[in-house]
């Protein structure tokens, strides 16, 4: 089972700090002919100007699934459904619920993090005790991959990064379902960085942008970071127990 995973792809009509955005859906095609995953999973920002007839041409050649983040086109979001699934199956998943890809646990929470407005451009916003109880629904469900859009507050990774409320609900969500390996964007700041947390679990930030053009690539617990077609580093994660049954019954 090959899975590939994406953050903030960006897709947008501008050139921003000297780079096309609009060039993102082209360069994603590409990606995905070349690995030619069977799932694609994405921790939001797919930008403004994704559109239906695009996303059918990706929904042709692999499965989607995907949280929304603070850039996205929810009106086209929420009617995209999978055409490869065997049973109907949306594109955007449901905070908090579990799938089973491949024998691994699936799951994301969707958004970033406010106190005050409650959405912004048609986008929504979570309050941190929103947050907190999906994470909680999520304690001891055994999860293999969490994804996320807010980033988590780790500033030996992140030395710019302020510690509020979002950062500090993103890390304590984290501690309460103790991933295997969670995945997060969001903070474009490079094309990607790894940290393993004091409880186990491995973080990923990887940037997808026309920037840094970074991916990730899964290979049951056999994790690559690419950037275009050349790939960086190869990770090796520890399964518990549980999960390698699970895989081992597929």
């Amino acid at each position: 089972m090959r899975i590939m995973v994406i953050c903030d792809l960006h897709y947008d009509k501008r050139i921003y700090k000297g780079f096309d955005e609009g060039r993102a859906w082209e360069w994603l095609l590409s990606i995905v002919d070349y690995h030619s995953p069977e799932y694609l999973l994405s921790c939001g920002d797919w930008g403004h100007t994704v559109n239906e007839a695009e996303f059918y041409e990706l929904l042709r050649r692999t499965v989607v699934l995907t949280i929304y983040g603070n850039h996205e086109n929810m009106d086209v979001l929420t009617r995209l459904y999978n055409i490869r699934a065997k049973e109907y199956l949306p594109v955007l998943m449901d905070d908090g619920r579990v799938y089973d890809i491949g024998g691994l646990r699936v799951t994301g929470i969707s958004g970033i993090i406010s106190t005050g407005r409650r959405q912004r451009k048609g986008v929504p916003r979570r309050k941190p005790e929103e947050f907190l109880e999906i994470a909680r629904r999520l304690a001891d469900q055994e999860i293999d991959i969490l994804l996320i859009h807010e980033t988590p507050y780790l500033p030996n990774l992140f030395p710019f990064m302020v510690e509020g409320i979002g950062s500090k609900t993103a890390l304590e969500a984290i501690k309460i379902i103790r991933p295997m390996l969670v995945i997060n964007g969001h903070m474009h700041s490079g094309g990607f960085k790894t940290h393993e947390l004091p409880w186990g679990s491995k973080y990923i930030y990887i940037d997808s942008s026309q920037q840094n053009r970074h991916y990730i690539i899964i290979n049951n617990i056999e994790i690559e970071i690419w950037r275009d077609l050349e790939k960086l580093e190869t990770i090796q994660l520890q399964r518990t127990t549980a999960s390698k049954t699970r895989a081992e019954n597929v």
